[in-house]
């Protein structure tokens, strides 16, 4: 949730001598920043906060009946409980209570996970002999990696991640001509949220943030915990998607990098760089202060071209730091992870399709006023080999079963058909020969040698 709007708008009398690299926001309530110089001087600044979400809702408050006031009092109180829409002195509360998850250590613990996370999706891709890239590739990766760090499954994730954005939207209720309805609908999202979280936290894996949280190793309240893992779900989604569409651009369209690390982790800085997935960076106002003789006012959005102050320029500011994944003290705990996961997940593409190209010269991207990123990336490969060794390996670890000579059970039979077709093997409906683990990947590895 987002304030809308600003408490002090009146015009500047000094608006007409900005300062290069900041441009106004219509009828005084902020500006836009292109400049890198300035964009770090007012990211550092702890003079800039975030976008926090009690003005919104306290106006919004006053615009509905009486029974509804509990439902947005509810709302709020878990809006403010999420890192990136508090103050500074609870979001270092919060950060240093999450940080541990995305410290080197965790990311490397994390990254055989990652790695197999990788084989398991593009396996299946490279032997269709590629695909759609983002919807085959980077928004199911970005879920599972997403899922696995929270302690949810796959469909869980899906599910908070629409939940979420419904709650989200509640933030702008009174634009609309039913208000109260927009506060309720969003209030029984909050509720199913609730309930997702709660089933998912009783299963989940130890090392997971659920996981940590039933252990009691975070030392937060239970509401705030909630909170913040609703936040990693809206915010490991399209921001992660994006970067591995931006990047898959460069890397599969510039011939011998897919094969190269060096080049590789080069084309990723440089589509973060130029195609940043969050187009702007939000901060507020908290205190007035003066930069190069221009007010800038309490409550007044600052918003923060990333990409043009990602450009490098002749005056060197920052080295050559990005901004992709904020500036200052509400930089993305993430940054880390995020990058770990491209370099698996081209890596792996290297692996497993290392003829892997872009389909089209012209890339469609999505048009939104936030991401950046294509719409649709089809990539192509040619069809990779079976590999018996991986089939033997998955089928007996699917069927719990290490003799690959037994008989399978019509169960097992079934089970056998599900692996082979997650594993890119098309089977036949009709097929009933095999009737063991070895005869199954004798099959697959001639139906596709």
């Amino acid at each position: 949730m987002s304030r809308t709007h600003s408490p002090d708008t009146a015009a500047s009398p000094t608006a007409s001598v900005d300062p290069d690299g900041l441009s106004p926001l219509p009828n005084g309530l902020g500006w836009t920043v292109s400049s890198r110089a300035l964009a770090v001087r007012l990211l550092s600044d702890q003079r800039m906060g975030v976008l926090e979400p009690q003005p919104v809702m306290a106006h919004l408050r006053t615009t509905l009946p009486d029974e509804v006031h509990p439902l947005v009092d509810d709302l709020t109180s878990f809006a403010e409980r999420v890192m990136l829409q508090t103050g500074h002195d609870r979001h270092a509360v919060l950060r240093k209570a999450f940080g541990g998850f995305f410290d080197a250590d965790a990311v490397g613990a994390l990254a055989p996970l990652i790695r197999a996370d990788a084989e398991h999706i593009l396996r299946p891709f490279a032997a269709a002999g590629g695909g759609e890239f983002m919807t085959s590739v980077a928004f199911p990766y970005a879920v599972r990696a997403g899922a696995r760090l929270i302690g949810l499954t796959d469909e869980d994730y899906r599910r908070l991640h629409k939940l979420s954005q419904q709650v989200a939207l509640v933030a702008y209720a009174a634009r609309l001509d039913d208000s109260a309805e927009a506060v309720r609908a969003g209030h029984t999202s909050l509720a199913r949220v609730r309930e997702i979280i709660a089933a998912a936290r009783a299963v989940a894996p130890p090392a997971s943030v659920l996981g940590a949280w039933t252990a009691g190793r975070i030392d937060l309240p239970d509401e705030d915990i909630e909170a913040n893992a609703v936040m990693l779900v809206q915010a490991s989604l399209e921001t992660v998607a994006g970067m591995l569409g931006n990047t898959a651009v460069r890397i599969l369209g510039t011939p011998g990098a897919l094969a190269d690390q060096e080049r590789r982790e080069s084309l990723l800085d440089d589509a973060l760089r130029a195609e940043p997935p969050l187009k702007t960076l939000e901060r507020v106002v908290r205190e007035p202060f003066d930069i190069d003789g221009h007010e800038f006012r309490r409550g007044q959005v600052v918003s923060v071209r990333v990409a043009e102050a990602n450009r490098l320029d002749d005056q060197e500011v920052a080295g050559r730091a990005l901004f992709s994944f904020g500036w200052g003290a509400y930089r993305c705990l993430g940054a880390r992870l995020a990058r770990r996961q491209a370099m698996e997940l081209f890596q792996t593409l290297h692996h497993i399709a290392p003829d892997a190209a872009l389909a089209d010269e012209k890339t469609e991207r999505v048009r939104h006023i936030r991401f950046d990123m294509p719409r649709r990336l089809p990539v192509v490969c040619s069809p990779s080999r079976a590999d018996g060794r991986l089939l033997t390996r998955v089928l007996t670890e699917a069927i719990e079963e290490q003799d690959i000579d037994r008989p399978l059970t019509s169960l097992e039979h079934e089970i056998a058909f599900v692996v082979l077709q997650e594993n890119g093997i098309t089977v036949p409906e009709e097929l009933r020969g095999p009737t063991t683990i070895r005869e199954w990947v004798t099959w697959a590895v001639s139906a596709r040698g």
